[in-house]
């Protein structure tokens, strides 16, 4: 079997091969079962950090949210962030072998997500590798966040842009 033949024309990482291979088999399975069974957001919470995602306290994670099945580690979401159903939060791209010269950015791979502390995501809303959610920030549903939204920002839209901010006093923590 060619080098490719495996994975397509993305690339085999060395850390998914071996025991790599079975450590990332039970990560999506934890996966699944916290995406798709009814549960308490509790319980989510709980199998995304065995998944190796850091989390904080107090977040809530609704149903069929779907956070990185490659890199969970890769994403940060501190105390008292809000994730509702249906969104996506991916924190890495992998580029296809034959459209490097076409897909490859100046700023090399982006990898990792960082939702600060108290920030909202609305249902549906997707979030790209590199992408940091500042505190107390709301993602409008549907959105697609694509690069860095400030803290106490609303951010509306495809690609996600901050319609209005607001200040630290106007959050009841």
């Amino acid at each position: 079997m060619g080098k490719h033949e495996l994975m397509g024309q993305i690339p085999l990482e060395e850390e998914f091969r071996g025991m790599g291979a079975i450590k990332s088999v039970a990560r999506r399975l934890l996966h699944a079962v916290a995406r798709y069974l009814p549960m308490f957001p509790s319980w989510r919470v709980k199998l995304h950090r065995l998944r190796g995602v850091k989390i904080g306290k107090g977040v809530f994670i609704g149903s069929d949210v779907f956070i990185d099945n490659t890199y969970p580690d890769s994403i940060i979401i501190e105390d008292f962030v809000t994730i509702i159903s249906n969104s996506f939060i991916i924190g890495h791209s992998f580029v296809p072998v034959h459209l490097r010269r076409v897909l490859q950015t100046e700023d090399g791979e982006k990898r990792g997500v960082c939702l600060r502390k108290g920030c909202y995501l609305g249902a549906r809303s997707i979030i790209m590798p590199g992408v940091t959610v500042g505190e107390c920030s709301v993602i409008a549903s549907g959105s697609v966040v694509t690069h860095d939204i400030p803290p106490y920002s609303v951010a509306v839209g495809a690609p996600a842009n901050v319609t209005r901010t607001f200040d630290m006093e106007d959050v009841d923590w």
